[in-house]
């Protein structure tokens, strides 16, 4: 897989460091709520948009709850998995043997990420139940034509409409570029209060696009959120702008007071290298879409049932092959994640890259090597 930042290296500690033992799961963290018990994150990696339907509601089901099965934060609304009279088993749990030996069994459920769309399609009460994150999305949706709009087969899928009745007859349906209920950024914050309100066990982030920082950032924190997310993915980027927005959106949060608050990025292409630079740049954890999205294209590539809107009315049954399928597609990728990111937790923050590029060193204030 290329590798987008390849001039910036990963730096081991320095060669008087004494040995020390690793850190005992170093990847698994909390995100600390303005008010409430934290919310635990297993990986700091997330599946940011997956094109849920570009497969049948039965695979798209099986897919999120194999890739949850692997610790990844995947985000996905109920009207994503089943239609209307049926419970996905991503959203439900599930019960599966106990890892200790015993002949017992475990109710498992996932880590889960809420997209809340300014315009709310598909969205059901039932979707903030037992949700991790509650992802507030400013960042305005393109289709591909160009048009700030959602495909039909988006909205057949959230408005769970056969395919002899589509949605707006069948053509693109314009997004919206801002919550309707909210005046202005500036009265953002009881938007992100009401969200709380409704689930009072999640994290409350806002995602953004990366185009007006230096303005609109600053005023997106003051709405105290959990966390931000910022959609570097909406523009074609070269490896060092990738790396100087996140630095630079990391440094005009702290700027802003808040250096506690996590930033997660959604990048686009990369490599686990990649991803874990962007952690050391200043990301909390980075979306790896396009890991997850493979998983996606593949199984529509089978062929194996050519209609994408409605699912089982009964209740789905998850198959294992599918966690297996996941594994295959991800597990090394995630385990490099993990290794790398372990490995960082013996070097100092400011020591953790350095490059032998000077105009790399320079714009992102690492080390200059050589």
């Amino acid at each position: 897989m290329k590798q987008r930042l390849s001039p910036l290296h990963l730096l081991p500690p320095p060669t008087n460091t004494p040995w020390t033992g690793g850190s005992l799961n170093p990847v698994r963290s909390e995100i600390r709520r303005k008010f409430g018990a934290s919310v635990p994150l297993p990986l700091p990696l997330f599946w940011y948009d997956p094109p849920w339907h570009e497969v049948t509601a039965d695979q798209a089901d099986n897919l999120a709850v194999g890739v949850g099965e692997l610790g990844v934060l995947v985000a996905a609304l109920r009207s994503d998995l089943a239609g209307p009279d049926c419970e996905p088993v991503f959203h439900s749990g599930r019960d599966s043997e106990s890892v200790d030996g015993e002949d017992t069994t475990v109710h498992r459920s996932y880590p889960r990420m809420l997209p809340y769309r300014s315009e709310r399609y598909g969205l059901t009460v039932g979707d903030f139940d037992g949700s991790s994150v509650v992802d507030l999305r400013l960042s305005i949706q393109r289709d591909v034509s160009g048009r700030f709009a959602y495909s039909p087969s988006q909205i057949q899928r959230w408005e769970a409409t056969p395919t002899t009745s589509p949605v707006a007859g069948g053509s693109w349906v314009p997004a919206a570029t801002f919550p309707p209920d909210v005046v202005s950024i500036e009265h953002l914050e009881t938007k992100v209060e009401q969200l709380r309100r409704l689930v009072d066990s999640a994290a409350v982030f806002i995602s953004l696009g990366p185009y007006r920082l230096e303005k609109e950032l600053p005023a997106i924190v003051a709405t105290h959120p959990d966390g931000i997310i910022l959609r570097l993915d909406e523009i074609s980027l070269e490896g060092l702008e990738l790396a100087a927005l996140t630095r630079r959106a990391r440094y005009v949060m702290d700027a802003a007071k808040a250096n506690t608050v996590p930033l997660w990025v959604v990048p686009g292409k990369v490599s686990p290298d990649d991803a874990v630079k962007l952690i050391a740049l200043g990301a909390s954890a980075v979306a790896v879409d396009s890991w997850c999205n493979e998983l996606i294209h593949e199984t529509h590539m089978t062929g194996k049932d050519a209609t994408l809107s409605y699912s089982s009315p009964t209740s789905h049954q998850y198959d294992p092959r599918w966690g297996e399928f996941a594994k295959g597609k991800l597990g090394e990728r995630i385990q490099r994640v993990e290794g790398l990111f372990e490995s960082l937790q013996s070097v100092a923050n400011n020591e953790r890259l350095g490059s032998l590029s000077a105009t790399w060193a320079k714009t992102l204030g690492v080390l200059a090597l050589g």
